[in-house]
């Protein structure tokens, strides 16, 4: 009660219980007054779906009692000079995020696939998005009067893209036979777009369940599962590849962690663009960029509007086969959505949850049906936007700039203007603040949680860079005699990508194995340490049950989904291995439960409530040292 009093005198006082006002920003003029404060909560609370009941004071509290009644798509200036700031920091990630996932496909994909169909449904869906919640942040502005509203910042799910281009597409490609088949190229690109669409199907159902989900899984398991992304293929695969042109990419890339980390800026600059500047000079300075590739690009230079092709859809049994990368995606996106709506509302915006969950998964469905295999999801950055006095008009921008980009081709212009490599040092500064948001949020008990759900990625990571070197090396032929023996006929022994290659080294195969739904393995192994470290045995025990579960038919474990009965098919196969040692983990957790009950061990405390404890200790702490604008100026 004395939160809730608290929180109404303050929110008597803010800027945006007052009556709105067009100076400042392209705003429409009001009209008619007014409703009661009685009638106007009512008309909110029946409309708010979160269930929160302290989200549900503050939005009383900040009703208020007299207020200027105007068009709902007026309520809220539709530019004012902080859009301009937030649009340049969120054009230029989602940017740099599609076109290095765009260069990384390039590799096995035809550039009319790339530039004619993924980029263009990425346009379409994130102006989508940039709509949906620009008129969530309007219509909130209508019913409570308030005028210092930032609308949610939404875009590409970095960490999603590269584990989709990874886990799926090329995954797809060389199990159809690679370079040696060209139907291979289209079939990848059509199982991405329907796994993407059944990625954006999982998110809208999770939407009503949204508020229990971190509930129920530790949010250093969840946290986990995403740094393994940051770290293992944002960081360090992006490493792999920057490490080729070090003359270019080294100084743009600590020159952004001395902008974003150490706040050495040039005023009047966004951080990120003046080392992308210098990353292009360099390029260009030292041949890396070259007039050739900017003719080859301004060839794919014309009208590629979004279309909707329902084609891909032929090979909806085929997904079943990469749920291990689908399903624990879906997961991950709809927590981070419910993060980022709690760091909205601790600014003061507090967007209902099942609105916002929805509306990502339906942008990532359209994303699909308009051809595009990337997931689309809101991202932190919120409370920098708000700072910089951003409103609804940086959205906006972007869903404006995004269709003019991306439906003209100048996706592959830019591209050749500032190569991915370039680029790229923002890939790494995500990657690697990925991480740290993991880490500065878990208590230092779960450290060793988060450390071990950061293991599965990087066996996936590794498998799959060994996998492309033994296949760089076969394509180059092999030697007879003396003799070299080449040409398209020529094949390895064994395909580097098929678990028979593994399978000549015994060793390897647990390597291969545990990177094999590395997602949903992050969070399973996560998930258990946590509650052993906690001594919640009897949680524990039902953990491992659906592990164990879970590998039985290969959703973790093995390459691809099958009937426990029949089995995969293969006789390097250890999913009953690994269904085994989840079973006796479980029985080892139920006898340290029974040892609890009868006072043999001490009774543990909830993991999940333990963690919010000392996060929301953690947060305090750290709001001191500006974390949160850290954190925004990051996305």
């Amino acid at each position: 009660l004395a939160q809730a009093s608290t929180q109404r005198s303050t929110a008597k006082q803010r800027p945006g219980a007052h009556r709105p006002s067009a100076r400042g920003g392209m705003a429409c003029e009001n009209s008619e007054r007014s409703v009661t404060l009685g009638s106007h909560r009512d008309e909110h609370n029946a409309s708010d779906l979160s269930n929160d009941p302290e989200s549900a004071v503050e939005s009383a509290a900040e009703t208020p009692k007299e207020r200027p009644r105007s068009p709902w798509y007026c309520s809220l200036p539709w530019l004012v000079r902080g859009d301009l700031d937030g649009f340049t920091a969120v054009f230029s990630n989602n940017l740099a995020t599609m076109l290095a996932g765009a260069q990384m496909l390039q590799s096995i994909l035809p550039d009319e696939l790339v530039y004619g169909k993924i980029v263009p449904g990425v346009g379409v869906s994130l102006a989508f998005g940039c709509a949906w919640y620009t008129v969530m942040a309007l219509v909130k502005a209508h019913r409570t009067g308030r005028t210092d509203l930032c609308a949610l910042p939404f875009g590409l799910n970095t960490p999603g893209v590269f584990a989709f281009n990874t886990g799926i597409i090329m995954a797809v490609y060389y199990a159809e036979g690679g370079a040696q088949n060209p139907d291979a190229p289209h079939v990848a690109w059509q199982v991405g777009v329907v796994a993407n669409f059944v990625q954006g199907a999982i998110e809208m159902l999770l939407a009503p369940v949204g508020p229990y989900i971190s509930s129920a899984v530790p949010m250093v398991a969840l946290l986990g599962s995403l740094a393994s992304v940051g770290l293992a293929w944002l960081f360090a695969n992006t490493v792999e590849a920057e490490a080729a042109w070090p003359a270019v990419t080294f100084a743009p890339f600590f020159l952004i962690a001395a902008a974003l980390l150490g706040g050495v800026k040039v005023p009047g600059l966004p951080s990120t663009l003046l080392p992308v500047v210098l990353g292009a000079a360099l390029a260009w300075t030292t041949g890396r960029a070259t007039a050739s590739d900017l003719r080859e690009a301004a060839e794919l230079v014309g009208w590629h509007p979004g279309v909707p092709d329902f084609g891909p859809f032929q090979h909806f049994d085929k997904v079943v086969d990469y749920l291990g990368i689908t399903i624990p995606v879906a997961l991950t996106v709809a927590i981070g959505t419910i993060q980022v709506r709690q760091m909205a509302e601790n600014v003061g915006d507090n967007y209902n949850l099942r609105w916002s969950m929805f509306g990502d998964g339906f942008g990532t469905v359209i994303a699909s049906l308009f051809g595009s295999p990337w997931g689309m999801t809101v991202f932190i950055g919120h409370s920098a936007f708000k700072a910089m006095g951003a409103k609804i008009g940086y959205n906006i921008l972007c869903a404006a700039g995004f269709l003019i980009v991306c439906s003209s081709g100048l996706a592959a212009m830019i591209l050749a203007i500032f190569p991915s490599e370039v680029l790229n040092p923002i890939i790494l500064f995500v990657g690697l603040c990925v991480c740290i948001d993991a880490l500065e949020i878990t208590p230092s008990r779960h450290w060793a949680g988060l450390l071990v759900a950061l293991v599965p990625g990087f066996c996936n990571w590794a498998c799959e860079a060994a996998a492309s070197l033994a296949a760089h090396i076969c394509e180059q032929g092999f030697t007879n005699g003396g003799s070299a023996v080449t040409g398209a006929d020529v094949k390895c022994a064994v395909d580097p990508h098929s678990e028979a290659a593994w399978a000549l080294g015994p060793e390897l195969l647990g390597l291969k194995a545990m990177g094999e739904g590395y997602l949903l393995v992050s969070i399973f192994w996560g998930t258990l340490l946590v509650y052993a470290v906690d001594r919640h045995f009897r949680v524990a025990m039902v953990w491992s049950l659906i592990a164990a579960f879970c590998s039985s038919f290969g959703l973790i474990h093995a390459p691809k989904v099958f009937l426990p009965w029949k089995g995969p098919g293969s006789d390097t196969a250890l999913h009953w291995e690994f269904a085994g040692g989840y079973a006796v983990c479980a029985i080892l957790f139920a006898f340290l439960w029974m040892g609890q009950m009868w006072g043999l061990f001490e009774a543990g405390q909830d993991a999940t409530q333990a963690s919010k404890m000392m996060d929301q200790s953690s947060s305090e702490e750290s709001e001191d040292q500006g974390r949160s604008h850290m954190s925004g100026n990051v996305s």
